[in-house]
């Protein structure tokens, strides 16, 4: 990821977007309080606080421009673009309203966290695909509680598998650009 945000912003790439199920993590976003760090948990330079990553989750990393010199209008497209993946399973789906999550009713099936540099995003969305839960109870994922979280398997009541949640990824980037916009 971050070799890829070098060969950006030195104009030797337009970037992509990658598409990764991690092995068991915890990590920690800037807004972490001290208090809450322990030997197990991997400090980042992303935004929010801390959360899991595991198997059968989608975590989409666009290592992009921004269309726009404005972070509050990426953080919006990276919600629209989690409520456009929730919506190919037939999920209605809102944005937080703090800019860090998707929501199916009052449910959070995704996470938010970037960090931008030169303009160029680094991190991005956290989707809950079919995973395990349990591992979000040992933290307060995002500082919310963990009872808070899901995934779109559960919220659809059927069996959603990361490949059909790559290809609703990949049909929903467009959303990551606004008409004229480049991505």
């Amino acid at each position: 990821m971050r070799a890829l945000h070098g060969a950006v912003h030195r104009g030797e790439s337009a970037g992509r977007i990658l598409l990764v199920e991690h092995d068991p993590v915890y990590t920690a976003g800037r807004a972490t309080p001290a208090a809450e760090l322990g030997p197990d948990i991997v400090a980042t330079d992303r935004g929010g606080k801390i959360t899991y990553h595991g198997p059968g989750q989608l975590v989409v990393y666009p290592v992009l421009r921004l269309p726009r010199h404005d972070v509050r209008d990426w953080l919006r497209r990276l919600e629209a673009f989690g409520v456009a993946i929730a919506a190919a399973f037939g999920l209605p789906a809102t944005a937080s309203v703090d800019g860090t999550g998707v929501f199916v009713g009052d449910r959070k099936f995704a996470s938010i966290g970037v960090a931008v540099k030169h303009w160029i995003n680094l991190h991005g969305i956290a989707l809950n695909v079919a995973m395990d839960l349990a591992p979000f109870q040992a933290v307060r994922p995002c500082g919310l509680s963990p009872d808070v979280m899901t995934d779109l398997s559960t919220a659809a009541g059927r069996p959603i598998t990361i490949a059909a949640a790559k290809a609703a990824a990949r049909d929903a980037v467009s959303v990551l650009a606004a008409a004229g916009d480049p991505l």
